[in-house]
């Protein structure tokens, strides 16, 4: 019988340390927000984070109990959870309110609202490991290996192509990037990247040119300075506040970005009120335990004994750990703005929740006895 180690406890801390950061700041740059009728009260969006957050570390909890292996040989559960998500994604375009010009919520009354494009995050990662694991005697068979990753992309063009009306580019292409990442570490010939790469950043390309505002963003970050008012005023003010942070910062609540300069201050660009307060010693130290994370879950997935658990490992600590280089990157004026929040930190019930859903599974997995 296969011995089962405890969860791993290094994993478990850098989460509920950004966790807790996210905490802080959320109501720090929520709440003149909150107060000024945008929730109703000054700890209206910390009140909110903090219910969201009880309710997936419940739901982190009851998937570290969860046999993540058996998924790879029965997969109903993973295409009933595909179908389902698939009919929400539909219901979002059909029923989801309009908000800062994009449907991406199903509104649950009293409850709040969900976000299927987020749940299929997670859902990406053990479907595509699940392919990969299933087909693994393809990928030795050169050019007619072809075949299986088309299927393996036909499945995920319906749900990436219903992600992109909403529009959310941003989601879109997260998940496309780590599935691709999957497919590389899954065996896959690597003359498959050499060939669908340039592809897909033509279609990317051709898919923000199209688009005024899309390619407004680009010029927008190219040179913010050309239009401080407008499309540049979101990262002129984020790297306002990111410098005038200094190293220590000017202290937690202490920052002016929040008084509705920096929009989505509690949201997308958290880490630049963080910056701000907190200073150099607040970023890096958010960088930091998120490199805990991805040294945790490399060795997770190495010591997993099992060819899935250890697709399945590394897929979703890229999820986290990419998404949240991408917010950062976005913050620093680094990469044009893509209305990605980050991971454990920014303000939204979805994402946190998501997060904690990677978490359990993740945590799951490392109970997983190394040979």
């Amino acid at each position: 019988m296969p011995l089962r180690r405890p969860v791993d406890r290094w994993l478990l801390f850098f989460a509920v340390m950004l966790m807790a950061i996210g905490m802080v700041w959320v109501y720090s740059a929520s709440w003149v927000r909150g107060a000024s009728g945008g929730g109703g009260a000054a700890t209206a969006f910390l009140v909110r984070q903090l219910i969201a957050g009880m309710l997936g570390l419940v739901l982190m909890l009851l998937l570290t109990q969860l046999d993540v292996a058996a998924l790879q040989e029965n997969i109903r559960p993973l295409q009933i959870a595909y179908g389902g998500l698939m009919v929400l994604l539909i219901a979002v375009l059909i029923i989801g309110p309009k908000v800062n010009g994009a449907h991406r919520w199903i509104r649950l009354g009293p409850f709040g609202s969900i976000q299927p494009s987020e749940i299929f995050k997670p859902l990406a990662v053990l479907m595509a490991a699940a392919w990969m694991v299933r087909n693994r005697e393809a990928w030795n068979d050169g050019f007619g290996s072809l075949p299986k990753l088309v299927q393996l992309f036909l499945i995920f063009i319906p749900p990436m192509g219903l992600i992109l009306l909403q529009p959310d580019l941003g989601t879109a292409f997260l998940i496309i990037f780590v599935v691709m990442l999957i497919v590389f570490l899954g065996g896959a010939p690597r003359w498959i990247f050499a060939v669908t790469m340039p592809i897909l950043g033509l279609v990317g390309f051709l898919f923000i040119w199209m688009t005024p505002w899309r390619w407004a963003r680009i010029i927008a970050f190219l040179d913010p300075w050309a239009d401080p008012q407008g499309k540049g005023h979101q990262a002129i003010q984020s790297l306002l506040a990111v410098g005038s942070g200094g190293l220590l910062g000017v202290g937690p609540g202490q920052g002016q970005q929040k008084y509705f300069y920096l929009p989505e201050a509690h949201t997308d660009f958290i880490y630049a009120v963080i910056g701000e307060e907190a200073g150099l010693v607040g970023t890096v130290t958010v960088l930091a335990l998120f490199m805990g994370i991805l040294w945790r879950g490399y060795r997770i997935a190495r010591r997993s004994t099992d060819s899935y658990l250890r697709l399945v490992a590394m897929g979703l600590t890229l999820l986290l750990v990419v998404q949240a280089l991408m917010n950062m990157s976005v913050v620093l004026s680094l990469a044009p703005n893509k209305g990605i929040p980050l991971p454990f930190i920014s303000f939204g019930p979805n994402s946190l929740i998501t997060s904690l859903i990677c978490l359990g599974l993740l945590m799951s997995i490392s109970k997983d006895a190394s040979a």
